[in-house]
């Protein structure tokens, strides 16, 4: 008798599922990776906001006598110091409100919406070069506080 081998045509199971596991662990990566992405991305664009109501606070003390007070988005914008791209809406579909403290010397940016810890953090690094104060982050609130 002839020993006939049966020749198999196809992928066996341990096969097909080795392969699914391969691309599991790659897409998991390439998504992380892209989420990163977006929230850095989000963190740059917030921060070009903030040196612009930066610049444009600074602009509206020195045309203001060298006083912060009534200093608000909607009057940076009436005296034309904003640029187009800055609404008062961050990146996070949250708000950005400037505001001077009780005396006028100085002014506060505050975001809300910032989702997480990690991300204030991020950003309070990224602008700790334009703050006379550290900026806070208020978790249950998801509110950070930048004071200039």
């Amino acid at each position: 008798m002839k020993n006939k081998m049966k020749k198999s045509k196809g992928f066996t199971i341990i096969e097909l599922v080795a392969v699914m596991a391969i691309i599991a662990v790659i897409l998991g990566a390439v998504i992380a990776a892209v989420q990163g992405a977006t929230n850095n991305s989000r963190i740059a664009s917030t921060l070009a906001s903030i040196r612009a109501l930066q610049t444009a606070s600074l602009n509206y003390y020195n045309t203001n006598g060298g006083s912060y007070s009534n200093l608000s988005l909607a009057n940076l914008a009436s005296n034309n110091m904003l640029p187009a791209n800055v609404t008062g809406t961050n990146a996070w579909n949250g708000t950005i409100t400037v505001a001077p403290d009780a005396n006028g010397n100085y002014f506060d940016i505050t975001l809300t919406n910032v989702p997480s810890q990690a991300t204030a953090t991020s950003l309070s690094n990224a602008v700790a070069n334009l703050t006379q104060a550290a900026p806070t982050y208020t978790q249950s609130s998801e509110k950070w506080v930048g004071v200039f």
